[in-house]
């Protein structure tokens, strides 16, 4: 886990497929997927990421966005596997974010600050892939749902 928490000062974005097109359709933006050049992953994995991308629904223009694919729970942690979303014309970046895990009522499980400058620059009309971290310290349930969970953005 530690190799995604590095501190990089500077991020090329490989393109998960040979399509270097954004799709824009009336009032939605589809996402180009990138993978961060800290990510070491094979084929399969590859192929999972992208379907799950596809999977995820198209945004409005000029939002940003945090979608979560996957919930693992390790001993005491939990692990939620999330696509960062720019629909944005033009590059972001991140610095600390409060980031939530809720139930599907809303109601927080767990929260944490993440330092995202790690993630270096996120291009305009990309969806990037990342691993979020949640320890037994983060956690402000017992237990944290199985089913009808999301990780959001806890905006100030």
């Amino acid at each position: 886990m530690s190799s995604f928490h590095k501190r990089v000062n500077e991020r090329k974005a490989i393109l998960a497929s040979t399509e270097h097109n954004v799709s824009k359709q009336a009032d939605s933006v589809q996402t180009s997927l990138l993978f961060h050049d800290e990510w070491i992953i094979s084929k399969q994995e590859e192929y999972v990421y992208r379907f799950h991308h596809q999977q995820l629904p198209a945004l409005k223009p000029n939002q940003i966005s945090i979608s979560g694919v996957k919930l693992v729970k390790e001993e005491d942690d939990i692990i939620i596997i999330a696509f960062l979303r720019n629909s944005l014309e033009k590059a972001i970046r991140f610095e600390i974010v409060d980031i939530w895990l809720v139930d599907g009522s809303g109601r927080a499980w767990a929260k944490k600050a993440f330092d995202l400058s790690v993630l270096g620059e996120v291009p305009a009309l990309s969806s990037i892939p990342w691993r979020f971290l949640f320890e037994e310290n983060d956690k402000l349930a017992e237990s944290i749902p199985d089913e009808e969970w999301q990780i959001v953005f806890a905006w100030k």
